[in-house]
């Protein structure tokens, strides 16, 4: 972990592509799921090697995201994901672990666990399987916070902590309570201003939709040297048109957030419900991908900025979930709970991708590839 969080820092600091960075999480990831099926790691360990698995999974995707933030000059938002993934890794995110064997120290234990017994070990994939059938022996995960103290906690120090971070949170909230109400006023004029904003990209775009009517009678009617040849022009106006609905969404969302996230909620019970029909009514397998794609588009396309953001959080918040279920209905080991889950996700953000990019499409037609062979 000490050189996955160095080279996480490197990456950032010197520009470098984050793809060899992305593979390394991965194979982390990979050593984590090896260690939580094996049976030397007690339950409560095991938790912390899921933990350990969830912050790589949190840290990937906020590296995926600022790299596709700055590929395409979103600035400041990508400047904003740095400071979320330093600030994930400084608290813990990215954590430095040994495991510590220990053995029974009786008569009934071999020679080989008691060899192993008191042995630190570094890596994951340094860790042993248990040596024979109703083995006692344990490893300990040792929680380091840098490269040369382990972190020791008890029960006391954690409800020590506990309440020191609920103060800090009380007197937090208090302040930005006070902060809030003296900005209300303030909150009430940018309210007004984006109600103004939305008329003038409407008039724009019903601008643009004249200059297409005007522009249409003549598109793709000359060969390209012919002087009346308005293609590009119309191909301009095109482009414009969809760029400035893709704003109009996004200050829609920004004058009713809540409205915005309880429509995007609408649009997910929807498309879930559609998918239900499939599954249990036509008997229609293999339909989630697309159903889950076609959801977070149609909320990036009609509730802008805001839709994507209430998108991704229920995506995550359902595959969270869907990580611990799926394991017991379908009788799955938790590494291909989690592979299906990050398949999910994979289309989710696909379908955030394509409703950003093209606001006017029909998101059933864009996300039509990820409906079955036998449905195309």
């Amino acid at each position: 972990m000490r050189k996955l969080k160095e080279k996480i820092f490197n990456a950032l600091k010197n520009g470098k592509k984050l793809e060899s960075t992305l593979d390394s999480i991965s194979k982390y990831q990979e050593n984590l799921l090896k260690n939580y099926s094996n049976p030397v790691f007690n339950q409560k360990d095991r938790g912390k090697i899921l933990a350990a698995y969830t912050n790589l999974q949190n840290l990937g995707n906020s590296l995926y995201r600022y790299e596709t933030l700055k590929e395409n000059n979103f600035t400041a938002e990508a400047q904003e994901e740095i400071e979320k993934i330093e600030d994930i890794i400084l608290k813990g995110g990215v954590r430095y672990n040994r495991y510590l064997w220990h053995s029974e120290p009786d008569e009934h234990t071999c020679d080989i666990c008691a060899d192993l017994d008191g042995q630190e070990f570094d890596y994951y994939d340094e860790v042993p399987e248990c040596p024979h059938p109703n083995c006692r022996c344990y490893v300990e995960i040792v929680e380091y916070d840098d490269e040369n103290s382990a972190t020791e906690t008890n029960e006391n120090d954690e409800l020590c902590d506990a309440i020191d971070e609920i103060e800090t949170l009380i007197s937090e909230m208090e302040s930005n309570i006070n902060d809030s109400e003296g900005h209300l006023s303030e909150v009430e004029v940018d309210a007004q201003d984006l109600e103004k904003d939305v008329l003038r990209v409407q008039n724009l775009i019903q601008e643009a939709d004249s200059t297409l009517d005007i522009l249409g009678d003549e598109y793709g009617k000359h060969l390209p040297n012919c002087e009346n040849n308005v293609d590009e022009d119309y191909a301009y106006m095109y482009a414009k048109r969809a760029e400035r609905l893709t704003l109009l969404h996004d200050i829609i969302g920004l004058i009713n957030p809540v409205a915005a996230f309880a429509n995007t909620l609408r649009i997910f019970i929807s498309n879930y419900k559609e998918l239900l029909h499939h599954a249990y009514n036509l008997k229609e397998k293999e339909m989630d991908k697309y159903y889950h794609s076609k959801a977070n588009c149609e909320a990036t396309q009609e509730m802008g900025i805001i839709g994507e953001k209430s998108a991704e959080f229920l995506s995550n918040a359902k595959e969270l979930y869907d990580q611990y279920t799926y394991v017991h209905t379908h009788k799955v080991t938790i590494e291909e709970a989690i592979a299906d889950s990050e398949r999910d996700q994979v289309a989710n953000r696909l379908g955030r991708e394509r409703g950003r990019k093209y606001p006017y499409c029909d998101c059933s037609i864009l996300m039509h590839d990820l409906l079955p062979d036998y449905k195309k």
